[in-house]
């Protein structure tokens, strides 16, 4: 069974410029584009500025600096973590001074004014700076390259969801999916806290490299760093509670739970576009679902490939029904299955700083909100 998450086919087929993102937090730089407006709300309108951490951790510090629930702040988008990114968020019941007051290295908060609570729904684009180091192509090559690329594309790139749905040093939401779905929740447990992948660091994949032989849980959460807080309460509740696994699950947090099923529909997703692709499908406007018990699988292509890739891993769409996690029960949804692109543009390329004798060179585009950069880039770079 593939489980190389990004292991799908190209739309151009231009050579790629190679190279590596995000070696500096500030290399890659995200402006949510938004207008909210101003003057009447019984929310502050505040624009947020982080780097090196997500934007729900972002909202958990300052929920805590303001003594208030999160549930009173809002936001359009969750920002990457590596990155430098601005956004807005909206806080309910606080003054203008509360923020004010507020000091940490880890972010910059500036009010712009009152309004309405900033929902997922707020969102309608991203504007991107990102810098591409170790480029090993002359300048002009890389900048001819990145450009055809670009204009083969006309304005469109499949829409996959990137790698960090699926976790970015060890892609395994979807494989957790997989065993809920089928109710192994056995297989979901351990392959949640012990199934190893090489980009981790040393120190944790030996620890997970012995637990994935043994699947021994006595004293193993003890060997866990306190950051991997759920590992160990997995952990612990198995510890307690022989061979109660679907208790453990339901020690996560929800929204972690639900992230495994909706990270499953979306490997099933990327799966089906990179079949089509394979076969010169095109269509600019077709949406895909991302199946569920309701979805209607007609007598479509894409459908019909969600039907094959679902029998092939011995799912069925009743699974999703979630019996024994009710609350998560998906009917399923729909995606595009190619998202636009506006404004591209190289600004500049020269000598790499961090990498002797290399390139690096800086680009700049916009893109829808649920699009992903690093798949956009993934067309200019060809890694895989």
């Amino acid at each position: 069974m593939m489980d190389d998450v990004m292991n799908l086919e190209y739309y151009t087929e231009t050579t790629g410029i190679k190279g590596e993102i995000k070696e500096q937090v500030n290399d890659f730089i995200v402006t949510e584009m938004a207008s909210h407006d101003t003057g009447e709300g019984d929310h502050l309108i505040v624009k947020l500025r982080k780097q090196n951490m997500t934007t729900m951790d972002a909202i958990d510090k300052l929920s805590n600096m303001l003594h208030i629930s999160k549930d009173r702040i809002g936001y359009a988008g969750n920002k990457d973590k590596r990155a430098v990114t601005e956004q807005y968020i909206s806080i309910q019941g606080v003054d203008e001074m509360d923020v004010n007051q507020v000091f940490t290295d880890e972010f910059d908060l500036e009010v712009v004014g009152k309004g309405d609570y900033i929902g997922l729904g707020n969102l309608s684009a991203n504007r991107f700076e990102i810098t591409v180091r170790q480029l090993m192509f002359p300048i002009e090559d890389l900048r001819n390259r990145s450009l055809k690329t670009v204009e083969e594309l006309e304005g469109k790139f499949p829409n996959y969801f990137g790698r960090q749905r699926f976790g970015s040093a060890r892609p395994i939401t979807h494989q957790v999916g997989r065993h809920i779905l089928k109710g192994n929740f056995e297989e979901a447990v351990w392959t949640y806290i012990a199934k190893p992948y090489d980009e981790e660091y040393k120190s944790i994949r030996k620890i997970r490299d012995e637990l994935w032989e043994t699947r021994d849980p006595e004293d193993a959460a003890e060997k866990f760093p306190e950051q991997y807080r759920y590992e160990k309460a997995l952990l612990y509740h198995i510890t307690k509670n022989e061979g109660d696994y679907k208790g453990a699950i339901k020690r996560l947090p929800e929204g972690l739970q639900q992230l495994f099923v909706h990270a499953y529909q979306s490997w099933v997703f990327n799966r089906v576009l990179s079949k089509l692709l394979e076969e010169d499908w095109f269509d600019p406007e077709y949406e895909i679902p991302l199946v569920g018990f309701k979805t209607d699988l007609k007598d479509n292509k894409p459908e019909n490939m969600i039907e094959e890739v679902l029998e092939e891993e011995g799912v069925k769409q009743e699974d999703f029904r979630l019996q024994d996690f009710p609350e998560l029960r998906s009917e399923g949804t729909y995606r595009r299955a190619f998202a636009d692109f506006r404004n591209f543009e190289v600004l500049e390329i020269e000598d790499d700083d961090l990498n002797m004798n290399k390139n690096k060179m800086t680009v700049k585009f916009d893109l829808p909100k649920g699009s992903y950069a690093t798949v956009f880039l993934r067309e200019l770079m060809k890694n895989d």
